[in-house]
């Protein structure tokens, strides 16, 4: 019932980062065999649906998610046994079931609309409630700091089964089309999603017996937990608005040779989002402790490794950006300018570390927010005015420079409410745990 010992929780953190470099090559793998198997606009139109669906799916938990890494952490120091069973109990039932609602005003919505926006609609609608589960669970995993559990159900076991199961029905002579590869991401979401359930009843059984919520207790997670819903929701359409735009702005084909980029690059992304993992858990326990400076050493050291790791995975994928996308097929090499565009906005983001992460634990939603907005506004305002003249490079480099606009926004934020630094081009150095 008590927190991990430290020990364990830096070889969970270290499978953990282990995990999602063989998951970015998992996901590429994928990547390259549904664009081989799939028609150019088949696979454009996978491109679309898989990314609503994720960007979609970041709303499906409410909030939850994000507010078990805040709140977890600190009843489990204080020893409030009590109140993390209530707050799992209540965040798996208002997550699952509004998501549920949410799912089936989906699947109503499809049946007004016609050709393949309606499939898209429909699976995204289908999805929904699995990835709510998934989202909610695996914020409460980092809550508890069970790296591995946040990590192999959806970003190693997923795809897996994914591929391998539309590589089996390849072999068996189905054509590989969109409404076959969408139904089996639906039902690959219901079985992880099923399997982290069963895994985490199993794991938290001391904690079902706690006492019964009292009205005020849930009224205050549900409160803290809506502004986080928007700032989750802002982050991941800051991280998919180029995909989700040039969807509405250029043909399908043209979709796919930009996602073709993007996933190459997810190659030298897995730094920043393993590190992403360990740190909220890292910044609400320095919070919790009130020591400021052992605080910025966690931010700086953040910051350090998610910087310079990201420099040698940028280089090393850059280095053979022209092979890697050769592997979708010859069309997809024209990918690789906006590859080296994007690569250069990846390092801009890499210098702020995981800080956007100290703003959610430490209860400053509203500064984080209105940051991902002034960054989204600037994504889109820039891509909208530079696809049509530049196609997909203008793309990358409207987001490459709203990369930029955000470093430097969180930058100025995270120093004015916690007087604290979190940039820093030093070499990091190995002799503390994040």
């Amino acid at each position: 019932m008590s927190d991990a010992p430290a020990s364990n929780n830096l070889l969970d953190a270290g499978l953990a980062f282990a995990m999602r470099v063989a998951s970015a090559g998992l996901v590429f793998g994928l990547q390259v065999l549904l664009a081989r198997l799939m028609p150019n606009s088949d696979y454009g139109g996978f491109v679309t649906l898989w990314t609503w669906m994720i960007a979609f799916g970041s709303f499906s938990a409410f909030g939850l998610a994000e507010a078990g890494v805040r709140f977890l952490p600190r009843y489990l120091v204080r020893g409030r046994s009590s109140a993390v069973g209530g707050f799992i109990r209540t965040g798996f039932a208002i997550s699952t079931g509004g998501a549920v609602l949410l799912g089936a005003l989906g699947v109503l919505v499809s049946r007004f609309i016609d050709g393949e926006a309606a499939l898209i609609v429909l699976f995204i609608a289908l999805g929904l409630p699995f990835l709510a589960i998934e989202f909610y669970l695996e914020g409460v995993a980092r809550g508890f700091g069970w790296y591995r559990l946040t990590t192999l159900p959806v970003y190693i076991v997923r795809p897996i089964l994914i591929g391998a199961t539309v590589a089996a029905l390849a072999a068996l002579g189905f054509e590989i089309t969109l409404a076959l590869v969408g139904t089996v991401v639906v039902v690959a979401m219901a079985c992880v999603s099923a399997a982290m359930a069963l895994i985490m009843r199993i794991k938290l059984a001391d904690f079902h017996r706690a006492a019964a919520v009292s009205r005020p207790q849930a009224r205050l997670w549900i409160m803290a937990a809506l502004p986080l819903l928007l700032v989750s929701g802002l982050e991941d359409l800051v991280t998919y608005c180029d995909v989700l735009l040039i969807s509405l702005l250029l043909p399908a084909e043209q979709v796919g040779i930009y996602f073709a980029a993007a996933r190459v690059l997810a190659l030298a992304n897995f730094v920043y989002f393993a590190m992403y993992l360990v740190a909220g858990r890292r910044f609400a326990l320095d919070l919790a402790a009130r020591d400021k400076a052992r605080l910025e050493s966690s931010l700086l050291q953040s910051s350090r490794l998610t910087f310079w790791l990201t420099v040698v995975a940028v280089a090393g994928t850059a280095a053979i950006g022209p092979v890697l996308l050769g592997a979708f097929g010859q069309a997809f090499v024209a990918g690789y300018p906006a590859m080296l565009i994007l690569g250069a906005g990846m390092l801009a983001r890499a210098l702020a570390g995981q800080a956007s992460e100290l703003l959610l634990v430490g209860g400053h939603q509203r500064q984080a927010a209105l940051t991902l907005a002034a960054t989204l506004c600037c994504n889109v305002v820039l891509t909208v005015l530079l696809v049509p003249f530049f196609g997909i490079v203008g793309a990358a480099l409207g987001t490459a420079i709203a990369m930029v606009v955000r470093t430097v926004l969180i930058a100025r934020v995270v120093h004015k409410v916690s007087g604290v630094r979190i940039v820093s081009l030093r070499l990091p150095t190995f002799s503390t745990a994040i």
